[in-house]
C-alpha cells in the first residue's frame, strides 16, 4: 500500500491523481473514471455519466 493510494486512480482525460472520481461511459462502451474538472467536458463531448 503506497502513499498515495487513498486517491483510487487517475482521471481517464487529464491523467492527474485526484479525488474524488465520477465513473462515465466513454464513446466505446468502456467505464472510466473521471474528476470534477474534467467532468464538464466529458457532459460536453460523447462522454455519459453513469
Amino acid at each position: 500500500m503506497g502513499l498515495f493510494d487513498f486517491f483510487g486512480g487517475r482521471c481517464a482525460i487529464c491523467k492527474r491523481k485526484i479525488s474524488p472520481l465520477r465513473k462515465s461511459i466513454d464513446p466505446r462502451g468502456k467505464t472510466v473514471k473521471i474528476c470534477r474538472a474534467c467532468a464538464e467536458y466529458a457532459e460536453r463531448g460523447a462522454y455519459q455519466i453513469h
